[in-house]
C-alpha cells in the first residue's frame, strides 16, 4: 500500500460524540490527529521493588487535537465550514439559475456543529487502517491567500474521543471541484462608502472561536462534554502592501474603522453566476502600519488588523457561490 490509499472522510454528528455516517472525503494535505492519554503513576514504599511496578500504572483517555489543511474547492465545502461560525443559511438558489449561495455569519453563540472525523491510514504491505475520531469541534480556523497560489483553508480540532473499531468509510468525494487561485482574489476597503481596491501580496485571516475543552468531570467517565465559548473569540488577520501613501498609516494612528471584504471569484456557473467566496468583515481596525524599506526590494507595509464587532451586523460573514444544492 501507499500514500495514495489514505484519506480524510467527514459525517455531520446528530449528537456531540456519538459518530455519524461519513458521507464525504477531502483531499487534505497532512496528517495531524492526535489522540492524547493521560499517564498516572502510583509509587509508595512496597519492600523489595526494583522500580515502578506495570500493575501501577492508569492511563485515561484524554481525547485529543487534530488540524485539517486543505485547498479551497468551488464545491463541496459546507460540511466543513458549518462549524466555524454561528449561525449557517442555505443552500440558496439564486434567482431559478443553477447557482446556489451558502451564509456563515458570527453570534454570540459557539457554531454548533461537531464531526466524525475519520483518517484512513496506509499500513506498509499489509493494507490500511481506519481511525475514528468522534466530536470533533473547530476551535479555530485559518484562511491564506499569497500571491502565488492557492487559497487555502486550515482548520483546528479539539475531538472527545478516538478508536479503531469502527467500520471503515467508503472515500466519496465531491464531483467537479476545482481550487481557487491568487488571480481572482480582490481586496476591498470601504471607508467612506465608495468601496476602494487595494493592491496586497498575500492575506490571512485567522479565527480564535475561544471554546473550552477540558470540560471533565467526575462522572464515572473519562469522556469530557461538549466545549463551551468562555471567552471572547478573536478574529485577526494580515496582510502586505507596497508603500505607495501616507493612507494607511493615517487609518492605524487614526484608529479609523470601516467594513474590508476580500472576494475570490472563479469559473462561470451560468451567465451572470460565477463560483464565489467572499470573506466580509463589517468594522476592522489595523492594529499596525509601520512602513519597512529595503536595499533589495520596494518598500512595504505589514497590516495586521482584527475584526471589531459595530453593535448591530454581523462582525464576520463568509458566503459561498456554487452548484451544491445541499450541504
Amino acid at each position: 500500500m501507499s500514500i495514495l490509499d489514505a484519506a480524510i472522510m467527514v459525517g455531520l454528528e446528530s449528537t456531540y460524540g456519538t459518530p455519524a455516517t461519513l458521507t464525504r472525503a477531502y483531499e487534505g494535505k497532512a496528517d495531524a490527529f492526535k489522540r492524547e492519554q493521560a499517564r498516572l503513576e502510583s509509587i509508595g514504599f512496597r519492600a523489595g521493588t526494583q522500580g515502578l511496578r506495570d500493575d501501577r500504572v492508569v492511563t485515561v483517555n484524554m481525547g485529543g487535537a487534530a488540524t485539517v489543511e486543505l485547498d479551497w474547492m468551488t464545491n463541496g465545502m459546507g460540511l466543513l465550514l458549518g462549524g466555524l461560525l454561528g449561525s449557517k443559511t442555505g443552500p440558496t438558489q439564486v434567482a431559478a439559475t443553477s447557482a446556489y449561495t451558502q451564509v456563515y455569519a458570527t453570534t454570540a453563540a459557539a457554531p454548533a456543529d461537531s464531526l466524525t472525523m475519520q483518517m484512513l491510514r496506509s499500513e506498509l504491505e499489509t493494507g490500511t487502517q481506519d481511525y475514528t475520531y468522534h466530536g470533533c469541534k473547530a476551535t479555530g480556523w485559518k484562511m491564506s491567500q499569497s500571491n502565488d497560489g492557492l487559497l487555502m483553508l486550515s482548520i483546528d480540532y479539539d475531538f472527545e474521543d478516538s478508536d479503531i473499531s469502527t467500520g471503515a468509510g467508503t472515500p466519496t468525494y465531491v464531483a467537479n471541484q476545482t481550487p481557487f487561485d491568487w488571480s481572482q482574489a480582490v481586496i476591498t476597503l470601504d471607508p467612506d462608502g465608495s468601496p476602494e481596491t487595494l493592491d496586497a501580496m498575500d492575506f490571512e485571516f485567522n479565527a480564535d472561536l475561544a471554546l473550552k475543552t477540558d470540560r471533565r468531570y467526575l462522572r464515572g467517565s473519562a469522556l469530557k462534554k461538549e466545549p463551551v465559548r468562555t471567552g471572547i473569540p478573536r478574529y485577526t488577520g494580515s496582510l502586505t502592501i507596497d508603500l505607495e501613501d501616507t493612507q494607511r498609516w493615517s487609518d492605524w494612528t487614526g484608529q479609523t474603522s470601516y467594513p474590508m471584504e476580500v472576494k475570490w471569484t472563479g469559473a462561470e456557473i451560468e451567465a451572470g453566476q460565477n463560483y464565489e467566496v467572499t470573506l466580509r468583515m463589517e468594522s476592522i481596525h489595523f492594529t499596525e502600519a509601520n512602513p519597512e524599506s529595503s536595499i533589495t526590494d520596494t518598500s512595504k507595509v505589514t497590516l495586521p488588523f482584527e475584526a471589531l464587532y459595530n453593535g448591530s451586523e454581523d462582525m464576520v460573514i463568509l458566503t459561498t457561490k456554487s452548484t451544491d444544492t445541499a450541504v
